[in-house]
């Protein structure tokens, strides 16, 4: 083997190695960005989404159980 092409060859696995130690720690950010989205995402629904859908639900099944009273009243008013 010519020593040259030993020489060539040990700068193309320095450079593999400097990539390869690169993109691991671009694999490691990607990964915390995705955990935390999903942390923040299950955070705003448990806290903020869930219950203002719960106070929307209530008021028009309030809004609802009202109307029925209401007609309730109307129709013995009106017997």
């Amino acid at each position: 083997m010519n020593t040259n092409e030993i020489m060539v060859n040990e700068k193309v696995i320095e450079t593999t190695e400097g990539i390869a130690t690169a993109g691991s720690g671009k694999v490691f950010k990607v990964v915390a960005g995705v955990g935390l989205t999903v942390l923040g995402g299950f955070v705003a629904y448990k806290y903020v989404i869930k219950p203002v859908m719960a106070k929307i639900k209530n008021k028009k099944e309030q809004r609802r159980i009202n109307a029925e009273v209401y007609d309730f009243d109307d129709a013995k008013i009106d017997e």
